[in-house]
């Protein structure tokens, strides 16, 4: 949990929680003030607008991500393809808001977007993606769609495991 003593930090854990359960469009500065407790003013005295903050939300996750795959340690590029993916499914079970931003991110920018946050990370899982032998002849968007579709099909894994550990912990 966030420290208390901290609100900017509490502020962004909130803004995470709620910007990944409802997107973008569905959360609003007085909502988030509302959830943390304070007023309006005080949300804003950290981040003078919801894009900030959204921004600052999301450039977060793109540091975590990418530290993550500068951590992997493999022989060859398709096991640390592999134990990037590993990992990524193990820590969305743990912090399942990361996996729902990035989600959510991917529904809600459009063509006319200039600057995505999570763009350093998709380069990267995307150079890494390219360094192996199955995907190093073909495109960039190629690439990003078939990372979309294992990441999609990953989640509905954890959804379903998550499913099952649950119901087998309400049947005892």
């Amino acid at each position: 949990m966030a420290n208390q003593t901290d609100p900017r930090r509490r502020y962004l854990e909130i803004a995470t929680h709620r910007f990944a359960e409802r997107g973008f469009h569905g959360v609003t500065l007085a909502a988030l003030a509302d959830d943390a407790g304070v007023t309006k003013q005080a949300l804003l005295y950290f981040f003078p607008t919801k894009e900030r903050l959204y921004g600052e939300v999301l450039a977060r996750l793109a540091e975590r991500l990418s530290s993550k795959i500068d951590d992997i340690d493999a022989p060859t590029p398709e096991q640390r393809l592999v134990t990037y993916f590993e990992a990524h499914t193990n820590g969305a079970l743990s912090r399942p808001d990361d996996a729902r931003l990035v989600i959510r991110v991917l529904l809600d920018t459009d063509a006319a977007t200039k600057v995505s946050p999570l763009k350093p990370y998709l380069e990267k899982l995307v150079a890494v993606t390219r360094e192996t032998k199955r995907w190093k002849d073909v495109s960039r968007e190629e690439v990003l769609a078939g990372l979309n579709m294992k990441i999609v099909t990953r989640r509905k894994v954890q959804m379903s495991l998550a499913a099952t550990r649950e119901t087998s912990r309400n049947s005892r």
